[in-house]
């Protein structure tokens, strides 16, 4: 695993703690936020069935207050009608009597008035009360399920029943209370054997629970909003804050890593290079070294004692004293010191090491502690030693080279000295002698014997040419170059000038373009051009309209010249035999020479640092390149 992707996941372990320490946080803010609107909602449905029990209750004493007034005056006697016609189920006497205005009047009971108000008004006010018993008068009067399950449950004890209860499919809040037998009571049922204080039967009310329900499903609704709307601004609030600490541990997490980072590449890099620092408190006698400090030492960190006098010990003893004596000379004079010394390893190796130290000293001029950097040269010590040794092998071998060149120089001047004189002897003797016969004895040979002197004299003429060229190549090699600044179009004018013999009769167009000045032996490049200029008059002299161009340019480091002519050209393929020695890409019977002359080109131009190539195709003329470098600016 790299150190990048460890400080990946580490940097991805830590958002992951936060993530789930936010996340932990979301749900319990989740949570507290949604027991505490259950718990308001709870309240709402209890205040909403306490509201209506409180109607229920209301409603039902209103009925039992009424009915106690009734009964304390014995009934009430009403016109009858024939909504509120005499009670058959009364069978008291005077229930119908006559005013002594003649008015007719009927007696309504308590129950019948009750019952009665009941029937007429129940819609008025979302409530439905009811009078019943297990013992009826009137069959009108008939519990139904719930009120029987009341009404036995009195006579088992239980003071009232309150339940939730559907009536024609809609929600009501049912309550039923016991009535007991009263005093105004015996009237009409001391005749079923009731006693005073027996249940009689009992009053239940009903309450419509839809109104209340709407008006607890709109605050619920609000409830809902209102802790919908807490919830997501703590959320939104805790995301700010994730987001915040999250940047703000990412940062750390950062700076951390890049300080792990720095720490491992200022170590690897130290490892790399061989280079240690070290920090030394003066004041506590306490020396720290980087860990390539221990490397370079092959010291056990745990087995060392990090003080000035151990670091002493690790010293070469022959250069202990010398190390010694730079520092404490250094904070004498307040100077950092630069020595090289010695290491003495346990098994007697030696390494070599540069050692830079600079002091620091407090306001009152006392030293406080002292920072350096140790270098293992050892490598390099050898280096320079295989070195110093290579080139003392070098200069004795450049001096038997030496040697052997200035012989070899010698052999070719005795050379030299043997073409020129020994074999231009015979030479000129042949010439003499051909000529001799010419001049005296043309009379008396025949064409043939003419002829075979003619070839001898032009053979003569031919190998004395040859040496010619054979002495121009050697020197070319040999002699000293003598720098000048060489004015290259002017060059090209007097060569061309010197050329002019052998253009006698041929129509020759030359275009010397501008041309930059290079820097050389002037006769070396005088010679070049010459055989350069003499080349492309030899190739086009089957030409009826010859042209020839000569320029140059600036190209990088390099001045680039050529010449160019419309001659007879050759095939790229032969590109490389151009520049050899007695290479020719056409007969003699075609072109006369010797087939140096390019030889020559090149090892002028590549004694001046420079090169040469060519550019051609058959018949399309040829242009010849050379390079010299640039010349340097003074």
């Amino acid at each position: 695993m790299t150190r990048n992707s460890m400080q990946t996941n580490g940097l991805d372990n830590h958002l992951s703690i936060w993530r789930q320490r936010y996340v932990l946080l979301a749900v319990i803010w989740s949570t507290l936020v949604a027991g505490s609107m259950a718990w308001d909602i709870y309240q709402k449905k209890q205040s909403t069935l306490q509201t209506v029990t409180a109607a229920a209750r209301a409603n039902i004493n209103k009925d039992i207050s009424f009915r106690k007034w009734a009964t304390s005056h014995g009934g009430v006697y009403v016109a009858p009608t024939e909504h509120t016609p005499p009670n058959p189920y009364l069978k008291v006497p005077d229930r119908d009597v006559v005013t002594t205005t003649g008015r007719a009047l009927t007696l309504m009971n308590p129950a019948y008035m009750l019952r009665e108000m009941q029937n007429d008004f129940s819609d008025d006010y979302g409530t439905k009360s009811h009078i019943t018993s297990l013992n009826l008068i009137n069959p009108k009067n008939a519990p139904d399920a719930w009120e029987t399950k009341a009404l036995h449950s009195f006579e088992r004890g239980n003071k009232e029943l309150l339940e939730l209860q559907p009536i024609d499919g809609q929600p009501y809040l049912r309550l039923m209370l016991p009535f007991f037998i009263e005093s105004g009571c015996l009237k009409c049922h001391a005749q079923q054997g009731y006693k005073l204080g027996d249940i009689r039967g009992g009053i239940s009310t009903s309450v419509s629970m839809q109104p209340h329900l709407a008006q607890e499903q709109k605050l619920i609704s609000g409830i809902l909003l209102s802790y919908g709307a807490i919830w997501l601004l703590g959320l939104a609030g805790l995301g700010v804050s994730y987001r915040r600490d999250r940047s703000q541990a990412n940062e750390r997490e950062k700076v951390s890593n890049e300080l792990r980072a720095s720490e491992h590449s200022l170590s690897e890099a130290q490892r790399i290079a061989h280079l240690g620092s070290w920090d030394f408190d003066i004041v506590n006698n306490v020396l720290t070294w980087s860990d390539e400090i221990y490397r370079i030492f092959e010291i056990d960190p745990d087995k060392f004692g990090a003080t000035y006098n151990a670091f002493l010990d690790a010293i070469h003893p022959d250069d202990r004293e010398r190390v010694n004596s730079a520092y404490t000379e250094s904070l004498k004079n307040r100077k950092p010191y630069n020595i090289t010394h010695r290491l003495l390893m346990k098994d007697g190796r030696v390494k070599y090491v540069n050692e830079i130290c600079e002091t620091f000293y407090g306001k009152d001029g006392a030293p406080l502690h002292s920072f350096g950097i140790v270098h293992d040269t050892t490598e390099r010590k050898l280096m320079e030693e295989e070195i110093n040794k290579l080139n003392r092998n070098l200069e004795l071998r450049v001096t038997e080279r030496t040697s052997a060149l200035e012989v070899a120089n010698k052999d070719m001047e005795s050379f030299s000295y043997s073409i020129s004189h020994d074999l231009r002897a015979p030479l000129r003797a042949i010439n003499g002698f051909s000529k001799i016969l010419q001049d005296e004895y043309t009379g008396r040979l025949d064409d043939e014997g003419k002829r075979l002197l003619n070839v001898v004299s032009e053979n003569a003429q031919k190998m004395g040419q040859l040496i010619d060229d054979i002495l121009a190549f050697s020197r070319a090699g040999r002699d000293e170059i003598k720098r000048s600044t060489i004015d290259m179009k002017n060059m090209v004018a007097d060569v061309w000038e010197q050329l002019k013999p052998d253009m006698a009769g041929r129509n020759i167009q030359l275009d010397s373009l501008d041309m930059p000045p290079a820097e050389g032996d002037a006769a070396l490049i005088h010679q070049a051009v010459f055989n350069l200029l003499s080349n492309a008059l030899k190739f086009t002299q089957h030409r009826a309209d010859a042209r020839i161009e000569v320029g140059g340019r600036i190209e990088g480091q390099e001045m680039v010249y050529y010449v160019k002519d419309n001659g007879v050209g050759f095939d790229m393929q032969y590109a490389n035999k151009l520049f050899g020695v007695f290479q020719r890409l056409h007969g003699m019977d075609e072109f006369e020479g010797t087939g140096i002359g390019l030889a020559i080109v090149k090892r002028i131009i590549t004694k001046h640092g420079g090169r040469v190539w060519a550019e051609g195709q058959p018949n399309e003329g040829a242009t010849i390149y050379f390079a010299l470098p640039a010349m340097k600016k003074s």
